[in-house]
């Protein structure tokens, strides 16, 4: 997607106020139709590409519904076979190419003028954008929902009655951007194209993407109709278990062990780690310290061994020793993981940090007046559009807000992130975001609510004790 993010007619637009969206539907739409034709007749080369729109036409042809849909199709018969990032950069220089001409003179300006969008005055840009809708308008995603009504028909749910199912895999999607916020439009406009899809049954869309990413997308693209619990059915969250943990652990440090001292060494996690931490099992007490991820358990580990002194056994003493530094780096770690979604996450840190208890009610932070503190902070701070926490300073500080409101929010996104668990009600347990519901609205927080930090914390926070 690199090309549609470094295109300048596309980032003036975008810069300028035009709404892209349909574009970029019509994109993920058209490249996830062709690669799945591809996939489908197992299409190598222009000629197969050609028979198999022939098989298309003979089949709907005959259905005027279907005329304009085919007609689409025609139009890309000999390109089925080419790969989907071809596909993208098709489609992009043919859009490119009709704004070219529809804004005439401008076009050389966009692309020799770094800042001629600043320079534009709000009629202007009115207008251009105005000129760009003709381009860009609904008539080719009406066509492509009639080209995936023809691919459904076509199969007519035969992936139910044992027929082979395809599927296409979308990943890297935080990897080499330039322009931030089109990518952002881009993966939502990605995420709307999906429910399109599930009208064809035998083809199975998966799309890899980072918690933090998805909710850059859901904060920086906020409207009316893109709603987080409207998507929630779409999301399959990769979730681990102590058992899975523990036999990747066992894994490595056979491998490591066979490494360092024979290719018959077969020790385990057990046999390294073979003293409780006070009464606690030592791989209980480490989980305890992570957000059930392999990165966060590989790194403690990691640590451990570091400090073992070259021992193959670690003393309940050595883990603890080790835990110092892995909780700083799981501090500096989760800062940065979430810093695109929660720039201000560091100072949100350093408020529930000022309680100095592992757990506490949320009321404190209210009474000993940190919540002031740390508002005026982040108030202080470039406002940066998308961050929830500084509007809800700006409101406290700002517009006379009620400080509860503010703790509220910060304790939300904490939440979010993994650093807190919340007890919401006496008779519950404390929730956690990678173990229970992965959000919490602030409104559902009660005020005598009480919070526990999240114990990989604990050390780079220097928490006492409940």
């Amino acid at each position: 997607m690199n090309y549609v993010a470094n295109s300048d007619i596309l980032n003036f637009l975008h810069t300028i106020g035009a709404d892209l969206d349909l574009f970029f539907q019509t994109l993920w739409k058209h490249v996830l139709c062709i690669e799945y034709i591809r996939l489908r007749w197992d299409i190598t080369d222009e000629s197969s590409s050609r028979s198999i729109f022939d098989k298309l036409c003979d089949r709907f042809g005959g259905d005027p519904r279907k005329k304009k849909s085919l007609s689409y199709l025609k139009e890309w018969e000999s390109k089925f076979w080419i790969t989907m990032d071809q596909n993208i950069k098709e489609l992009t220089e043919k859009m490119e190419n009709k704004l070219e001409i529809e804004l005439g003179g401008e076009t050389h300006k966009i692309k020799s003028r770094g800042q001629y969008a600043k320079q534009l005055s709000t009629d202007k840009k009115s207008e251009l954008i105005s000129r760009a809708r003709k381009v860009i308008s609904a008539d080719q995603l009406a066509e492509l929902a009639g080209v995936i009504d023809i691919l459904s028909d076509n199969d007519d749910g035969k992936s139910y009655y044992g027929g082979r199912n395809y599927y296409i895999l979308i990943d890297k999607l935080d990897e080499h951007w330039v322009d931030t916020s089109i990518r952002l439009r881009l993966i939502r406009a990605l995420i709307e194209s999906l429910k399109a899809f599930r009208r064809i049954s035998n083809l199975k869309l998966i799309v890899c993407m980072r918690s933090d990413i998805l909710e850059r997308v859901l904060q920086e693209t906020k409207n009316l109709s893109f709603q987080r619990e409207k998507y929630e059915d779409y999301f399959l969250r990769i979730e681990w278990n102590k058992a899975l943990l523990t036999d990747l652990i066992n894994k490595i440090i056979r491998t490591l062990f066979r490494k360092q001292y024979s290719p018959s060494t077969n020790l385990e996690f057990t046999d390294v780690f073979a003293y409780n931490v006070g009464s606690v099992d030592p791989m209980d007490y480490m989980l305890d310290r992570t957000l059930m991820r392999p990165r966060d358990i590989i790194a403690f580990v990691n640590q451990c061994l570091k400090v073992s002194d070259g021992t193959y056994e670690i003393s309940a003493a050595k883990i603890k020793q080790a835990e110092k530094e892995y909780s700083r780096i799981r501090r500096d770690a989760l800062e940065q993981e979430w810093l695109s979604a929660f720039p201000t996450l560091k100072r949100l840190l350093d408020f529930v940090a000022s309680a100095k208890k592992e757990s506490f009610s949320i009321d404190k932070l209210v009474e000993d007046k940190s919540a002031e503190k740390c508002a005026l902070e982040i108030a202080a701070d470039p406002k940066i559009d998308f961050d929830p926490i500084h509007a809800a300073a700006i409101a406290y500080i700002e517009g006379g807000g009620e400080p509860m409101v503010f703790v509220k929010e910060a304790l939300s996104i904490l939440y979010r992130v993994g650093a807190i668990g919340v007890k919401l009600r006496t008779n519950e347990r404390i929730s956690y975001s990678h173990l229970d519901e992965p959000s919490i609205a602030p409104s559902v927080i009660p005020d005598a609510a009480r919070v526990r930090i999240h114990p990989m914390l604990h050390s780079a926070l220097a928490l006492s004790p409940i």
